[in-house]
């Protein structure tokens, strides 16, 4: 088993082994920086939709996922996070990859074809086992589930050592970065799409590109 605290990175051109896709990504180094000139801040009002929330996150790669991207295992999961980041980016959310943990000889639950079974399972284990405080666990895996969804995750489960987490089946970093987007906002409280009774007046201004929590199976 590996761990990673994670501060800042680089990852250069990723390219997985029985990935179809031929797309790369490339993030550059980001960088602290202090104001050499004390600044005067005047407080303004402050609304939810305003103001930037930051969700700390720890992610942890199951066996599945070590052995179809080693040795890229984790810079993988850098750049599915990353890219996360920057969809949740338009909801003035930030997602913050606070640690990260690395099954690389074996699975340390069962991760099996039902989504449900593995999250209950992998939530047991992140409050018996995990001792890295975060406001969600979620485990990225290798194999894929036999479900209509890519991944699923508690409903308004976030900052909860049980219910703050969720599960995500294998793919490309894009489509696996989306996955995380949508089982996040189900930890934050977001419905989908769909369910307009529990969405309330909340819609969709692009019915084209689409938004985050569109059902996409």
């Amino acid at each position: 088993m590996v761990k990673e605290i994670h501060l800042v990175y680089v990852y250069v051109g990723i390219q997985l082994k029985n990935s179809r896709s031929k797309n790369t990504f490339n993030i550059g180094l980001l960088k602290a920086v202090t104001p050499c000139v004390p600044l005067q801040v005047r407080r303004g009002p402050r609304t939810v939709q305003s103001e930037t929330k930051y969700v700390e996150l720890l992610v942890v790669n199951d066996y599945e996922l070590m052995r179809r991207s080693s040795p890229q295992t984790r810079n993988f999961a850098k750049a599915v996070v990353n890219m996360a980041d920057i969809y949740k980016e338009q909801l003035n959310t930030r997602i913050v990859l606070v640690a990260m943990e690395t099954w690389s000889t074996q699975n340390m639950v069962s991760v099996g074809d039902d989504p449900l079974v593995t999250l209950r399972d992998f939530m047991k284990y992140r409050k018996e086992n995990i001792k890295d405080k975060s406001d969600a666990a979620h485990l990225l895996s290798g194999r894929t589930f036999q479900s209509r969804s890519s991944g699923t995750a508690y409903i308004e489960g976030i900052c909860t050592p049980t219910r703050g987490g969720g599960v995500n089946e294998y793919g490309n970093v894009g489509p696996m970065a989306i996955t995380l987007c949508q089982s996040l906002g189900q930890n934050l409280g977001m419905m989908w799409n769909k369910d307009r009774a529990t969405a309330g007046d909340c819609k969709c201004p692009d019915p084209w590109l689409g938004c985050i929590m569109e059902d996409t199976g």
